[in-house]
This record gives C-alpha cells, structure tokens and sequence, in this order.
C-alpha cells in the first residue's frame, strides 16, 4: 500500500491519459461524421474553454481553501464521461452545444487539481513532475493506436461506452492519491493579485501566443486528416501514437533540462519547434511526412507544457499553487482553444487549412521570441543585481 502511495500520480496519469485516447482524438472526426461543419465543429470546441474561463477559478480557490481537490477529482471523473454521452444522441447541435456546456464545467478542474496534486506529492516524496506525468504519455500512447483500430472495426460510436469505463478505473485511482499543500483564505482579489505580478502575466501572455499556436493544430488535426479519406480512424491512432511516445523522455528529463538551461530557454525551444512543425503541416503533405513530424510533439507540448507547469509553480507564492496552475490550464487550454477553435473554423471554412496553420506558426514563433527575450532581461537583471 506504500508504494501505491508513494506512485499514485504516476498510476492515475496512465489511465486518465489512458481514457482520453479513447476519446478526444476521434472526437473532431466523430463531429464531422454526424455531419457538422467546420464552423460548427470549432463552435462546439469553443463553447467548453468560454464557460471554464469563469469556472475554472472558483474550482481552484476553493481547492486551495478548503483541501478539496479529491473530492472534485472524484466527482469529476464519474461525471464527465456520463455528459460525454450527450454527444452520441444525435440530437443536433443545440444538443451538442448544452453537452459542451455541462462539460466545461466539470472537465475544466482535472487537469490543474491533478497538475498542483503531482507537483505537491514530487517534492514531498522527491520525485519530479515530469516523472509522474510521463506515465500519462505511456497510458496514452499504448491505448490511441489500438483503440483507433478496433473502432475502424466496430465503430466509432463505441468511444463513450471505452471512455466511461477508463474513467471509472480513474475514480477508483483517485482515492489513494494524497491531499495538496498549504491552505490559505483564498479569494478573487488574490487571482487579480496573481495576474498583476509582471512576470506572472508576462509568462501567461506568452503562453497564450503558443498555445493558440498549438491548439488550432489540436482542435482541427482529426478534421484535417478526415478530408484526407481512407482509414481516418487508424491514421489518428497511428499518428496519435507515435506523437504520444515521443513526449516520454521530454517529460522524463524536463526538470533537468529545465534546471539546467532555464525554464524559459525550455519554453522557447518548444514554441520554435511548434512553429516548424505546424510549417510543415501547412503544406499538406504526404502521410509518411506527417509521420516523421509526429515526434517533434514531444518538444512543442511534453517539453513546453512541463516546464510551463514548474514554471507557474515558482512563480507563485504557497497557497496559491492550486489557484497558479488553474490560471496557467485555463490560459494553455481554455482560452487558446477558444481562440483557436473559433478563428480556425472560420478560416478553414473561407481559406483552408494550409492558411490555418501558417497563422499558427507565426503566433508560436512569437511567442517563442518572447520567452527569449525574457530570459535576455531576467539575465541582465541578475547582472546589474551583481
């Protein structure tokens, strides 16, 4: 029972990445197969990010006041496979649309409370992060691809029924995993306090750049190679995988990396090879080339989102750690897929997919240009501190 403790958000990072494979890369596909359009589709896509925008705060001040970041593990873990079903109605996309609502609200906290969980547990059982999270890649990894071929075979209907019961193993994880930090009276002025640090909103503001960057390529990927034909649910699998393996040693050596060059250097090594990837992206080429891009995932999301979260961590006082990673999600996730989802269906639908990522790459070699320049200054800072 120890070493179950000891490794619980190692094991709980396996299925939870686990469940999402079943589901999230075939959900774009699954869209466009119950006929909606790109307009729709990333309508649908934004929905979710605007509604957690408000949501997500709450969930993490009252986290990081009242120590209850299993229980909404807990109750999140049951309840957004149960909403996820709401998709598979084909009731329309009014229906669809409540579904993204009702989703928002209860998947928006998972990722931070299980994020500020990780951290906490790393340095009170000195682990890393990085090491925790990788299991999440490994889960995701050796469940993307088989779960894409069975559903060529069965259907693609059958995700939610795969995604509910991984996500019943993952409500079953959740009870040994160990309560967060330090507890302070949290409230929305501290939020207003946070985001008027200057390097805290700079980093925010940056990673908003690249994460637009990044998720017009997440949100629209399957969409993209639905237009390609043939078996678009093994592609996804196949390209998912490959993407999700690469992540490993990224995740496994972040922290020295990070240590190492700067957590900043890290973020901007990301952001430049989101901009080359999603380059090459842009002119639709074959699948054998989409292939050899898929591996750069482990830099332009293992790399970057690792030290994004150590990042956020340092950056904030204790008791606001829980309340740092939800900002840093609800930038990372919500907020740029809400842009990304938004503008990209719009310009798909009027200009295609090549211009789509194109504007992606621009936004991510901005940012990449930031996180550059902001290490220029912390250095010249130092010096003149000297």
């Amino acid at each position: 029972m120890n070493r179950l403790h000891q490794y619980a958000p190692h094991v709980y990072y396996f299925f939870f990445f686990a469940a999402a494979a079943s589901y999230s890369p075939f959900l774009g596909y699954w869209f466009r197969e119950v006929g909606l359009t790109n307009q729709q589709i990333g309508a649908l896509y934004a929905i979710g990010p605007l509604v957690a925008l408000f949501v997500q705060p709450v969930w993490g001040l009252l986290c990081d006041k009242h120590g209850i970041e299993k229980a909404v593990l807990m109750l999140c873990s049951l309840a957004v496979p149960a909403i996820a079903f709401g998709y598979s109605t084909g009731g329309g996309f009014a229906l669809y649309a409540a579904t993204a609502v009702a989703l928002a609200v209860f998947n928006s906290p998972m990722v931070p409370l299980s994020d500020a969980i990780a951290v906490a547990h790393a340095q009170k059982h000195r682990q890393t992060y990085g090491a925790a999270r990788v299991w999440g890649s490994i889960g995701f990894a050796l469940t993307v691809s088989p779960i894409g071929m069975l559903y060529t075979h069965i259907g693609i209907r059958h995700m939610f029924a795969f995604y509910m019961a991984f996500m019943v193993v993952v409500f079953a994880i959740t009870l040994v995993l160990e309560k967060g930090g330090v507890r302070k009276s949290a409230s929305l002025r501290d939020v207003g306090k946070l985001l008027r640090d200057k390097k805290f909103a700079a980093f925010l503001l940056l990673v908003l750049l690249v994460a637009c960057g990044t998720q017009s390529f997440s949100v629209f990927f399957s969409v993209y190679l639905g237009s390609t034909g043939g078996n678009v649910s093994e592609k996804i699998g196949w390209l998912t995988a490959v993407s999700a393996l690469s992540e490993l040693p990224f995740f496994i050596f972040a922290a020295r990396l990070s240590e190492r060059f700067g957590y900043r250097a890290m973020l901007a090594v990301g952001a430049f090879t989101a901009a080359l990837r999603l380059c090459i992206v842009s002119f639709d080429p074959p699948l054998a080339v989409l292939l050899l891009s898929q591996p750069l995932q482990g830099v332009t999301f293992a790399l970057f989102y690792a030290a994004g979260v150590q990042c956020a961590n340092d950056l904030c006082p204790d008791g606001w750690k829980t309340t740092a990673q939800t900002l840093f999600s609800m930038v990372y996730t919500s907020m740029a897929v809400l842009i990304a989802s938004n503008f990209g269906g719009w310009l798909i639908d009027h200009a295609g997919f090549p211009l789509l990522f194109r504007i992606a790459a621009l936004l991510c070699f901005v940012g990449g240009a930031g996180f550059v320049a902001m290490r220029q200054l912390g250095r010249n800072r130092q010096r003149i501190g000297a």
